[in-house]
């Protein structure tokens, strides 16, 4: 384990530091229930309309912001069901398109703007996607995700937006998609890109199959009130749970074989073998490893990051059967 992530860890296991995570215990358990049962099915993408700002530039960049309601209002607080985008342009016009899905405890833009910046070099535009429960759509100050079916219901209604985006993209736009993300991003970015029936370049960056193990064989398990859930000894319930979110759920897509997986080399948060089951669910795919923790590669091999979506459009480009 990275020493980065090590520290890191400490500070999350600190509730004087850090807000854990499920204070409010299992949520509804008829919503949970519901919920984990649609982590099974693909669902139809809901049409969308993006009411898209007037752009301004920034440096080398052109920024949009865009809002829409998210399809799955239902599920989420008043405040999380307006969904917020940010459009990253090059000041040329761009070979491709990627969204990039948000880490957890990501909230806002600036985090995921520096790797748009760097990916408008390439000539790719981004849209980066807030999530529900973060940023302008958190619906209380202190930790947003008080409930196991928060996490849920955040998790359900970033795919959907997710999926809703590309299809307005695919429709909209002649140059290739794609869908990236690191970690609990990465996650998502993978789930996206399994439900969807149409070539998308796929880049999962410090990306588990699901959330599972990442919850209760990494670091972020010193993160959650395990109290409110009934003790540790919840444990292997709480995997479950979890990972009925799984990538594994779903056949690989034809374009799966073109995913490029970037994992780090000494990740405290994920287990290893959450990177390498997602590599072998997606025969083709390639599995990179780079240098590092998952703090210290998020914090300083960016373009390394970078390269990987990069090559992933590229990949894609690259095969004639798609």
């Amino acid at each position: 384990m990275h020493w980065l992530d090590r520290l890191a860890g400490t500070f999350t296991a600190m509730p004087r530091f850090y807000d854990p995570v499920f204070a409010d215990g299992w949520g509804d358990q008829p919503t949970l229930s519901r919920l984990r049962n649609e982590a099974f099915e693909i669902a139809p993408i809901p049409d969308i309309d993006i009411s898209w700002s007037a752009p301004v530039e920034r440096h080398k960049v052109r920024l949009t912001r865009g809002t829409f309601p998210s399809p799955r209002a239902e599920l989420l607080p008043p405040a999380s069901r307006l969904a917020t985008a940010l459009r990253v342009d090059p000041l040329v016009e761009p070979t491709s398109t990627c969204l990039l899905m948000a880490s957890f405890n990501d909230h806002g833009y600036a985090t995921r703007l520096n790797l748009a910046t760097r990916l408008a070099d390439h000539g790719i535009a981004s849209i980066i996607l807030e999530n529900p429960y973060y940023g302008e759509r958190r619906p209380s100050p202190g930790q947003p995700l008080r409930t196991v079916v928060d996490f849920f219901s955040m998790g359900a209604s970033a795919v959907l937006e997710g999926r809703a985006i590309l299809n307005i993209l695919k429709r909209e736009l002649p140059t290739p998609i794609g869908v990236a993300g690191y970690s609990m991003g990465g996650n998502i970015a993978a789930l996206v890109s399994a439900t969807m029936s149409f070539p998308v370049a796929t880049a999962g960056l410090a990306a588990s199959h699901s959330p599972g193990p990442v919850w209760t064989e990494g670091l972020l398990a010193n993160a959650i009130a395990w109290d409110a859930l009934g003790g540790r000894q919840r444990s292997k319930e709480i995997a479950g749970v979890l990972g009925s979110a799984s990538v594994l759920n779903f056949p690989p897509q034809p374009h799966s074989m073109t995913a490029v997986l970037a994992a780090p080399t000494d990740d405290g948060y994920i287990p290893k073998t959450a990177f390498e089951d997602l590599h072998k669910h997606w025969p083709g795919s390639e599995l990179r490893w780079i240098a590092g923790g998952h703090a210290s590669v998020l914090m300083w091999k960016k373009d390394d990051l970078v390269r990987a979506i990069v090559d992933s459009f590229e990949r894609l480009r690259g095969n004639s059967e798609l």
